[in-house]
């Protein structure tokens, strides 16, 4: 099963690969190929690929014709990162604490088949105020994407642009773990308070023309004239446990972040440097895998600092402990080897169902088939 899952030799291999040198960012070369260009590369400009961002399961389709799923149902995390100002070095601490986020969040999180899209946002008046990528599960597709981000690092006022990423969190995605009645996760990182309301004509120049038309697609109509921040993330939440993860104690931070998510859904970052363990935490306390009074041993065994996993202990007291545990079918969704009538079926044949046959399928990755 090595080939289906994230490798810490791939991963190694892949960050050797996409170097940039020593001494230089890790997006440098990103950086530069989006100066000359003037564009961002298909797989993380949010225009790219379709617009809307899939997360689908690996199946294998067998003789008898059923699907067999090959490690689990997929379990997305969305991330975006701030990378103004003092945050400009964000992307290369996350390519960094990758392997802490994957073994962290993989511990909280049997079952599922682990898919990751860690972006970035900057502000409106940057040339890419956000990069998207696609959720993937590989270490090397995951390093890649990362190295592909073109972060501005600009300054200016100090009310920055994550609400685009939110739109694209909460209209341009395709998860097919809701398809189950199950919610996926999303992370939203930052210092500073964002704007009341997004603007038509930067959803455009951002998603592209057809943005709209994208997201009735995907089952949204979307009101252009008058989009506030606060809908959007009450949009997001209806198929995400959504929250703000604040770095740094300003107070209008806060203030706007809790109106927007809610008091519960606001908690503070020590550092992006233990982002993966704070993330691991939320989601173990969401899916009833780790409880307060545990938090502080999980975090402490994922290598925080007593200190910080004291103060991590208490910012999260308050979130919606165990709201994924508390939906009817959490102890019965399809697990690894479960046979589909369907390649787009949600659950599972029953076993009375399924046909005697002497093959099983080979598991060679280019015999996959996706959703």
């Amino acid at each position: 099963m090595g080939k289906f899952t994230f490798s810490s030799a791939s991963y190694t291999k892949s960050r050797k690969e996409h170097s940039s040198g020593p001494g230089r960012s890790s997006t440098y070369r990103a950086e530069q190929q989006a100066r000359e260009t003037g564009k961002l590369d298909p797989l993380v400009d949010p225009s790219g690929y379709g617009v809307i961002r899939e997360s689908r399961p690996r199946l294998e389709k067998l003789p008898n014709g059923l699907w067999k799923l090959l490690v689990g149902p997929p379990m997305p995390i969305e991330t975006r990162v701030d990378t103004t100002g003092s945050m400009g070095h964000n992307v290369d601490v996350a390519l960094e604490v990758l392997p802490n986020m994957h073994e962290a969040c993989s511990d909280v999180l049997p079952g599922y088949d682990l898919q990751i899209a860690t972006g970035i946002f900057g502000d409106v008046g940057d040339n890419f105020p956000l990069c998207r990528p696609q959720f993937e599960m590989h270490a090397e597709k995951i390093v890649q994407q990362l190295t592909l981000m073109v972060p501005e690092r600009g300054g200016g006022d100090f009310a920055e642009d994550p609400h685009y990423g939110l739109f694209g969190a909460a209209y341009l995605t395709a998860a097919h773990i809701c398809r189950l009645g199950l919610k996926s996760y999303d992370f939203t990182v930052s210092d500073a308070p964002a704007r009341d309301q997004l603007d038509e004509r930067e959803l455009i120049r951002i998603f592209g023309p057809d943005v709209f038309k994208k997201g009735k697609e995907n089952g949204h109509e979307i009101d252009r004239r008058y989009l506030l921040t606060r809908e959007v993330v009450q949009d997001l939440l209806e198929r995400a446990h959504a929250f703000f993860l604040q770095v740094g104690d300003n107070h209008k931070t806060a203030s706007f972040w809790t109106e927007v998510f809610g008091s519960d859904r606001v908690v503070m970052l020590p550092s992006t440097q233990v982002l993966p363990q704070v993330q691991a935490t939320i989601i173990g306390l969401t899916e009833d895998r780790i409880d307060l009074g545990s938090c502080v041993d999980f975090l402490r065994r994922h290598n925080v600092s007593a200190t910080d996993a004291k103060a991590i202990q208490r910012s999260v007291a308050n979130i919606p402990i165990g709201e994924q545990a508390g939906v009817p079918i959490f102890k019965k969704f399809p697990q690894k080897g479960d046979l589909f009538r369907n390649k787009t079926d949600p659950w599972p044949v029953e076993p009375d169902e399924v046909r005697e046959n002497s093959g099983t399928g080979s598991e060679e990755e280019d015999s996959i088939e996706w959703v």
